[in-house]
């Protein structure tokens, strides 16, 4: 009798541990791509609308110097290139009003006037965003203005004369022979005292030049003939007189339309480096619909929300995010790399609401951009450099940093960027292949226009890489109330490892602040030593959280 009863007990245990298999993640020892480590890029927009103030709102007021703070946070984030100045504003701003006695020998630098009518202060400019880029030991790309050609406000010889002089400014060396009047602008930035170059690698043209159609009307589809070929000729004379004067700098050329995106490769050849892409989602939320019928904002739950905004940029049939859309296909067609020279989870909601002042959760905003990164980093053979929007601000809420124009209060992370500083301090550039056992997955049934409804959806996204000695696990969480119990399983990799590591960044859905000893932080950090047996890890994910497992060879 005692037998039996002992069998049955055993049975018993066995049947519920088949009712609850465990989450695995077996590593291979298989290559799928490489991971550029550029793909963690910023960017510096100085833009002049709503306010946001940008590089300038960082300032100690009425200075060129930024506030106490600002430059550590955005050291601890290990940023490997910045993009300045824009952005929307670059095609209609003359960059000689960022320079210091630029545009007069006697005045240091005027107000500008943006894009909407705003008057902008020019303290942070061309030097500020160089000496920048060398503190944090990133490379620059430089946005130039495209609209005077293309606009046909100045002649294409003109303006391709005045954006060359900011090439020479920033990026040629002072003391050799340069053709025109080029010259003068190396000099000019050895006396406002920087002899050498800054650090600019890339210089991108234009910033979104959607060609116009018949109508006149920017699209993303056709193009007539004719603004085609006006755009294309403009393209090939800036490319062709960069070339010629900075040959070691890099092309990015844009990606975004695909009708002038498809000629590219037969009319230029190697002469582009990189095609420029960009993408947020959700933009603005204008409905909520389920089952094609709309929803009220206020019928739904905090998890709900957190579970929808958390689907992105696009879910594949195993619940994992990826690129897979009309602009990243037009963009990959004509064989070049790709520069996501501006992304992010970006949203707000545009709905009525019982609760107006609820803007939405900082945080699932942050486990949204932990998606695009996993999305990018799966398709690392084809991108190779990704610039987040926007590094530094005083109101938008993706900005990596938040700042006060007034030194109101010190400068702190917002989750998005907090989130690509966990990986780019952490992660390897091999991606590998991951086989996954048992990760539950959930139906994601709103539309939040942008953010499509999904069937399945992973609670687990994970990616493996490797380099330099370590493997990284990069794993999110999206369940909204559990943590998630994951065995890792490097043994296919026959290598011996001492020690694994866990940094998880974890935030609540309203906005609480989750770090007692910290103000302002809408996730915090945690970080633990794990333990291991033959080859085999045991760790623990909170809920709603990103993280980075590394686990070092011996």
């Amino acid at each position: 009798m005692k037998n039996i009863l002992c069998y049955l007990f055993v049975c018993l245990i066995a049947s519920c541990t088949e009712r609850t298999p465990k989450i695995k993640l077996i590593v291979k020892d298989e290559k799928l791509a490489t991971i550029d480590s550029r793909l963690f890029g910023q960017f510096l927009e100085k833009p002049s609308w709503h306010g946001e103030g940008g590089p300038e709102a960082a300032l100690v007021p009425g200075t060129h110097e930024l506030q106490e703070g600002t430059l550590e946070l955005m050291k601890g984030m290990n940023i490997p290139v910045l993009r300045f100045p824009g952005g929307s504003d670059v095609e209609h701003v003359d960059w000689t009003t960022m320079v210091d006695y630029a545009m007069d020998e006697k005045i240091r630098r005027p107000a500008y006037v943006g894009k909407n009518g705003d008057t902008v202060s020019a303290n942070f400019g061309y030097d500020e965003a160089g000496k920048l880029a060398e503190e944090l030991g990133a490379e620059l790309i430089l946005v130039v203005n495209f609209g005077d050609a293309y606009h046909k406000r100045k002649s294409l010889e003109e303006a391709i004369a005045h954006e060359s002089g900011l090439i020479a400014y920033c990026a040629l060396e002072a003391g050799v022979d340069l053709p025109g009047d080029l010259e003068k602008w190396t000099e000019l930035r050895v006396k406002n005292g920087h002899p050498e170059p800054y650090p600019v690698k890339y210089i991108q043209i234009a910033n979104e030049p959607w060609v116009m159609s018949k109508k006149e009307l920017p699209i993303r589809g056709e193009i007539a003939p004719g603004p085609k070929e006006h755009y294309l000729r403009c393209l090939e004379a800036y490319i062709d007189a960069f070339r010629q004067l900075a040959p070691g700098l890099k092309i990015i050329a844009d990606g975004n339309c695909e009708g002038i995106t498809t000629p590219l490769r037969d009319r230029f050849g190697e002469k582009i480096d990189y095609l420029a892409l960009h993408y947020y989602k959700p933009w603005k939320i204008r409905y909520v619909k389920k089952d094609g019928v709309e929803t009220h904002r206020d019928s739904l739950s905090d998890q709900e929300i957190f579970r929808g905004w958390a689907s992105v940029p696009e879910i594949d049939s195993n619940g994992f995010s990826v690129l897979d859309n009309n602009r990243f296909s037009t963009a990959r067609a004509p064989g070049y790399p790709i520069a996501m020279t501006e992304w992010n989870w970006n949203g707000w909601w545009n709905v009525d609401s019982t609760d107006p002042d609820n803007l939405g959760s900082y945080w699932a905003k942050g486990v949204g951009a932990a998606g695009f990164l996993h999305a990018m980093m799966r398709s690392g053979d084809f991108f190779h450099v990704g610039i987040q929007s926007m590094l530094v601000g005083n109101s938008w809420g993706i900005t990596a940093i938040r700042v006060s124009p007034d030194a109101a209060f010190e400068p702190y992370p917002i989750p998005t960027g907090q989130v690509t500083a966990l990986y780019s301090n952490y992660h390897g550039k091999d991606l590998l292949k991951l086989e996954t056992v048992n990760i539950p997955t959930y139906n994601q049934p709103f539309d939040f226009n942008g953010i499509a409804e999904v069937e399945k959806v992973a609670y687990l996204d994970a990616i493996c890489t490797r380099g330099r000695g370590r493997v990284y696990f990069h794993i999110i969480n999206r369940h909204f109330t559990s943590g998630q119990e994951v065995q890792l399983d490097l043994s296919a990799l026959d290598v011996p490892f001492s020690k694994a590591v866990v940094r998880s960044l974890a935030g609540n859905y309203d906005n609480d602040d989750p770090c007692s000893n910290e103000p302002f932080r809408y996730a915090c950090l945690q970080e633990s030593e794990l333990e291991f047996k033959d080859e085999v890890i045991i760790c623990k994910l909170p809920a709603r959280s990103v993280s980075v497992i590394e686990v070092i060879e011996e």
